[in-house]
Order: structure tokens, then C-alpha cells, then sequence
């Protein structure tokens, strides 16, 4: 039978592990890329399809935007982008972007997508990238009333759409009063007995949306202070299977042209909550939770992606675009955040680096460690104390002989006196001995000696 290691066995995170693991993605998606039959090229979310989408070619060159690498396609992909974004004299309409099941209607699910991207390259002056200003104006247009976003104006709000509107927003626009509406949807009727999200405000909570909103809230608003964040955060701890993907379909009806309308599509999002569920635990304003993220990472770095040709459609075991963005997403992220947070103490040794957390910090550092018993260095201690303990030693001897009648009083004191010379001689010696000069405060400069006289 295998036994499994506890959760700390596992708080280690290999920074060469990481790295091989973005690599492997990146290069995956290098080889995917496909050109399209008229301009540009890209990617779709089943990366063995040659005929590339707008929402997948956006996350594909967004991937290569967080990991800060070059992509030598990524002209072609931005021409691409700009020759399927919407033209159009409805507002709600002009400067979207539509997915393949949409029938040519922009909707959120791509639009924010590629506005993220858009931002998060700095592709506003570029005068061959799709026109930013107008997807911007597109988000905010398509707001519902109540502050949340549907796939579309008009369409019941719900948490995912809204959580990719966010956080688009937040990339182009971060102090616009439609995010602090979104935020409010959120969170409105949120409390700490019910903390967490599902893909409605109605619906049952998921890790996957609970992990999506905490991590849209901390990039929207991240030095606001709510009461409720920490039991949603608890939540999602207590929720979370580290070994697990949370992998599941979202689906759900969309109708245009209003709620009382026959629904005219059905989308389904593939969600993959394990990796969004690690961004979101980095972001825990109270600390990072050091193992719950050590076996997250561990998990995801298990699996090897091969090629394009080994990728399939999401659920079946093996990878696709979604799967890559995920979890290059949440390794990104590892390289990016500090560990230590505000009021921590960062303690940095020879050969490690200690956080003490805030709430410890005026305990002292040995306290903090695991104890595994009393350590003596006996030879350093007898080296130090020789003759303290040779005066011991016969003061010990010499009693005994008193005790037992053996010698006197006289020949006890005889027998001292050497040792207690010894001892104070040995003492004096150490006290006079000169201590270390102190070094310099950090700043300090260190005053010149005086020059010697000629």
C-alpha cells in the first residue's frame, strides 16, 4: 500500500521544474500555431484544428505576453485579431468580437479576452493591432443595469462573464465607475456564512468560480479591505482537492434578443479549476498558504505536454489550449509573487531565506522552527569551560575524601587552590581579549583614522 506524504512534504516549489514547465507549454503552442486561409493566423481551443478563432489566437499571444517571451508570429496574430473584430453603427455592437457559435454577435466571452490581451500587450499605439478604444467602449455598452455582464446586453449576469469583464477593465480602465458596479455584483450579497461563488449568485458555490472572483477582486480592487474576503479564501482552502483538476463543463442558454426569446445558442466553457484555484491562494491577503500551493504545484507539474498532435479536446486526459493557458497562467504567477507580504519579516541566511509572518513576528525565530531537541556542541563547550569544570571536578573529589575521612579540611583546600588559580587565570584572559569591531549601521559611513603624524 503507498502511503501518501502529508501536505507539508510537498511546500517545496523547484523553480527549474517551473521553468520546464513553461517551456514545454510555450513551445507547444509555438508549434500549433496555424495560419489563416485570409489574414494572419493563430490558434483554436482544439489545437489539432488548423482554422484558428479569435478567442483562442488572443489567450495563445496573451500566453506569450505573461511569460515575457517573443513570439514570431505575433504580428500575424494581432492582423488577424483586427480583421474579425465587429464594425457595425450599434453601439452594441461596434468593436466586439463573436465566437464561432454566436451567429457574427459579439459577446463577452471573446471580447474581453482578446481586450485583456490587447492591454496587457500594450498594443494601443500600434496601428496594425484592432482598435482597443472601441472594444473598451463595446465592455461597457454591453454592462447589464444591475452591474454584471451577460454573454450580452440583455442576458442574465453571470459570474464568469462578469469576473472576464473585470478584468479586462481593470487592464484598460481600472478607476471607470462600471468596474466599481461589477465589483459591487460580486459581492453585494456576499457574507461570511455564505462566502463563496457559483456560475450565478443563485447557484451553488464551485471552487472554480470562487477561486475566478477572489482572483478578479484582487486585481480589480487590490488594496481594498473586506471583511468577507477571508471567509471566502477559508472556503476555498477547505474546498479545495489539490490532487484534483476540477475540470467540468459550464453550459448554458443565451438568448439576444431577451429572456422571454426561444435561446438561439448554447455555449459551453470548459473550466479548469485547479490552477485558477493556486493564482487566487497567491493573492490570500492574510499570507500565502505555503502547503496547500506546494501540492497545487506539484499537481500540475505531474503531467508532461508532449506535441500538438498528443493534445485533444479538454477532459479527455490530454491537453488543449484551455489546459495550457491555465496552468501556464498559474506558473506565471509563482515567478511573479513575492512571498513575503506587507509586514512579514523576511529573514535571509546562508543558505535559506525565512518569512516570519506578521502575526509571529515578535517571537523569536528559534521559536518558530520545529523543535527536534536540545543541541551541545560538547567540544566547543569543553574548550570554553575546561577549567571551570576541572574545579569542579576536584572540589567534587576532594569533598568526597572529607565525607569519607580520608583527608582533612587542610588537604581539601591543598588540593583547590591550583584549579581556582587556573580558573581566574583562564578567566581574566577571556575578558580581556578585545571584542570584534562593530560594523556600520546600513548608511553609516565609516570614519577615516587619524593620519599618523610624520
Amino acid at each position: 500500500m503507498t502511503t501518501v506524504p502529508p501536505p507539508s512534504a510537498f511546500s517545496s516549489i523547484d523553480m527549474a521544474v517551473l521553468q520546464t514547465r513553461l517551456n514545454e507549454s510555450l513551445d507547444v503552442l509555438r508549434d500549433a500555431y496555424a495560419p489563416a486561409d485570409d489574414v494572419g493566423g493563430g490558434w483554436y481551443h482544439d489545437l489539432t484544428r488548423p482554422d484558428p478563432g479569435a478567442t483562442a489566437t488572443a489567450v495563445g499571444l496573451l500566453a506569450f505576453t505573461e511569460a515575457g517571451r517573443s513570439f514570431e508570429h505575433f504580428d500575424e496574430g494581432l492582423a488577424y485579431l483586427a480583421a474579425r473584430q465587429t464594425a457595425s453603427a450599434d453601439p452594441l455592437r461596434d468593436g466586439g468580437w463573436s465566437t464561432r457559435t454566436s451567429l457574427g454577435l459579439p459577446v463577452v466571452e471573446a471580447t474581453a479576452w482578446i481586450a485583456r490581451f490587447l492591454a496587457r500587450a500594450r498594443c494601443d499605439l500600434r496601428d496594425d493591432a484592432p482598435d482597443i478604444r472601441r472594444a473598451y467602449r463595446w465592455l461597457l455598452h454591453n454592462q447589464n443595469p444591475d452591474g454584471g455582464w451577460g454573454s450580452l446586453y440583455g442576458c442574465p449576469s453571470r459570474v464568469w462573464q462578469t469576473c472576464l469583464a473585470l478584468r479586462a477593465l481593470t487592464q484598460l480602465n481600472p478607476y471607470h465607475p462600471a468596474v466599481e458596479r461589477g465589483v459591487e455584483w460580486l459581492t453585494s450579497d456576499r457574507t461570511s456564512r455564505r462566502p463563496a461563488w457559483g456560475p450565478t449568485r443563485a447557484a451553488g458555490p464551485t471552487v472554480t468560480h470562487t477561486a475566478f472572483v477572489l482572483l478578479t477582486l484582487a486585481e480589480a480592487r487590490p488594496l481594498q479591505h473586506d471583511e468577507r474576503l477571508p471567509a471566502a479564501y477559508d472556503w476555498l482552502r477547505a474546498n479545495l482537492d489539490t490532487e484534483d483538476s476540477h475540470t467540468w463543463i459550464e453550459t448554458y442558454d443565451v438568448a439576444p434578443n431577451g429572456p422571454d426569446t426561444r435561446p438561439v445558442w448554447r455555449l459551453a466553457l470548459w473550466h479548469y479549476g485547479l490552477p485558477i484555484a493556486l493564482s487566487a491562494l497567491l493573492r490570500d491577503p492574510r499570507g500565502v498558504p505555503g502547503p496547500t500551493v506546494g501540492c497545487a504545484f506539484h499537481t500540475l507539474v505531474r503531467g508532461e505536454v508532449a506535441t500538438p498532435r498528443w493534445n485533444g479536446l479538454p477532459g479527455s486526459g490530454r491537453t488543449s489550449l484551455w489546459t495550457l493557458w491555465w496552468r501556464l497562467e498559474a506558473l506565471t504567477d509563482l515567478t511573479r509573487m513575492p512571498l513575503a507580504e506587507s509586514g512579514d519579516v523576511l529573514h535571509w541566511l546562508p543558505d535559506a531565506a525565512v518569512v516570519q509572518r506578521s502575526h509571529a513576528r515578535d517571537r523569536p525565530l528559534p521559536a518558530l522552527l520545529p523543535s527536534q531537541g536540545p543541541r551541545v556542541q560538547v567540544v566547543p563547550y569543553l574548550r570554553r569551560n575546561w577549567s571551570r569544570l576541572l574545579l569542579a571536578l576536584v572540589a567534587v573529589g576532594s569533598m568526597g575524601g572529607v565525607a569519607t575521612g580520608t583527608w582533612g579540611w587542610k588537604d581539601f583546600w591543598l588540593s583547590v587552590i591550583l584549579p581556582m588559580v587556573m580558573t581566574t587565570a583562564h578567566e581574566t584572559a577571556k575578558r580581556r581579549r578585545s571584542p570584534p569591531p562593530a560594523l556600520p549601521a546600513p548608511g553609516q559611513q565609516t570614519a577615516e583614522p587619524p593620519p599618523t603624524p610624520q
